[in-house]
């Protein structure tokens, strides 16, 4: 298994956690023999000294009990040495038992070497302290505590290795699910994209396998418009190339070719091709699920100013005339180039397909939502209709003129940009453009259409 492993993980996290177990069991067993016998020097000495006080005959002590030699040192009440006995070189030192019947939770580790040294408390109030070399109790309780040592081993290697069986076979057991949606995703074919079934997996991992399903959404979304993009191109471009294909066939044997027309034709060409990369990138963009905030504001004001600057001459050249209601001083947020775009599709569709004077009018609602209006005198686009030309390769009248694409990368650009777009119910061709305030939130694809 590698390092990455969760298999190893929770494995080396078990052994840790055991280790650290038994190292804390081992520390707290670690003066069991000395406790052991100091308990039961205690009850050695306390039955030698039943009866005896400070004006007993000392001699009465005795100086051996079970094979090991006895020492005693007499203590006041108040802590002064009265007496110690003969084998002593010094008195042994006062040491005087704890409150209570229970002993300590937390304590330090008691070591009493070769010498056990008790306290055996008097009916007087004074103290004796007994001490003795216990030999044959220290050898008993050794011998003893060795052999638990060693059965407690012998069971616990077995049982260790198998309680490691267990948790190594529940880790598979746990982890099944996750090795089947694993298979299931490398059983996927080339363009198949299918959410990992969920139903089966661990809690803990549902948050990875919806962010994986909300991916493998996305991508499925990106590739079923890629597929729609280049089968809308192929179709929309079949006709001009055969087109210009033609025309380049007869300027082979045409001693004056219309290269004029070959001319346009390209143009048509290039600015289709444009039109949907451009497409494609806003596109991509808002399958992301989110419009993509901006980094500074737009002078909406006088992005429609230089749109309007752009398209007046041709207008012009056409004898129509535009009418501009503007609110000055209006910022947006949105990359300015794209809103440029999306504000001179609207214009080039109402100079190409509309009729007569043309109104741009800008007005505001609560402060947070900037509406454009662009209208023109010709025909109203048919509720039925409307919501389909904003779609790709669209148009309002089969063979006229553009490729039908400006309306939907208009939408794009401003749903992109937290805004949207929508043709108004009035008897004109009247379009609405949305945009959404610099010091405001974004506004929800269709929500323009609930405000009038």
């Amino acid at each position: 298994m590698k390092s990455t492993s969760l298999e190893l993980r929770v494995l080396l996290g078990l052994a840790l956690a055991f280790a650290a177990g038994a190292g804390a069991l081992s520390l707290s067993l670690y003066d069991t023999r000395d406790q052991l016998r100091r308990v039961a020097m205690v009850i050695q000495a306390r039955e030698i000294a039943e009866g005896f006080t400070m004006q007993s005959d000392p001699a009465r002590l005795p100086k051996s009990h079970a094979g090991g030699e006895l020492s005693y040192t007499l203590y006041s009440p108040e802590g002064r040495v009265l007496w110690f006995s003969d084998n002593l070189q010094s008195p042994r030192r006062l040491r005087l038992p704890p409150d209570g019947a229970r002993a300590p939770l937390l304590r330090l580790p008691i070591y009493s070497g070769q010498v056990v040294n008790v306290a055996a408390p008097l009916a007087d109030g004074a103290t004796l302290m007994v001490a003795k070399r216990d030999v044959l109790e220290r050898q008993a309780i050794g011998d003893l505590l060795h052999a638990k040592l060693l059965q407690s081993l012998v069971m616990l290697v077995p049982v260790g290795l198998l309680a490691l069986l267990l948790i190594y076979w529940m880790m598979r057991w746990t982890l099944r699910p996750v090795q089947q949606a694993a298979r299931f995703v490398q059983g996927m074919k080339p363009g198949q994209v299918q959410p990992i079934p969920t139903a089966r997996l661990p809690r803990e991992l549902l948050p990875l396998a919806e962010a994986v399903n909300r991916a493998l959404e996305n991508l499925a979304q990106s590739l079923a418009n890629e597929k729609r993009l280049v089968a809308d191109a192929a179709h929309e471009l079949r006709t001009p190339l055969t087109v210009l294909d033609l025309r380049l066939q007869k300027a082979r044997t045409d001693p004056s070719p219309d290269w004029q027309a070959v001319d346009g034709d390209v143009r048509y060409l290039r600015r289709v091709a444009e039109q949907l990369l451009l497409l494609a990138r806003q596109e991509q963009d808002l399958g992301a699920g989110e419009a993509a905030p901006a980094a500074a504001s737009t002078h909406l004001t006088r992005l429609v100013r230089e749109a309007i600057a752009a398209m007046l001459p041709l207008f012009e050249a056409g004898s129509r005339s535009m009418q501009v209601d503007l609110i000055d001083g209006v910022h947006c947020q949105g990359n300015a180039s794209l809103l440029h775009t999306a504000i001179s599709n609207v214009l080039e569709n109402a100079f190409h397909h509309g009729q007569g004077d043309v109104l741009v009018a800008m007005t505001a609602v609560e402060g947070d939502v900037i509406r454009l209006t662009v209208a023109d005198q010709g025909p109203g686009v048919p509720s039925d209709r409307q919501e389909a030309m904003f779609t790709r390769f669209s148009k309002a009248r089969p063979g006229s003129r553009g490729a039908g694409l400006g309306l939907a990368i208009t939408r794009k650009i401003l749903r992109n940009a937290g805004g949207d777009i929508r043709f108004l119910g009035s008897p004109h061709c009247e379009l609405e453009l949305c945009f959404r305030s610099a010091s405001h939130g974004a506004v929800a694809p269709g929500a323009i259409g609930k405000q009038n």
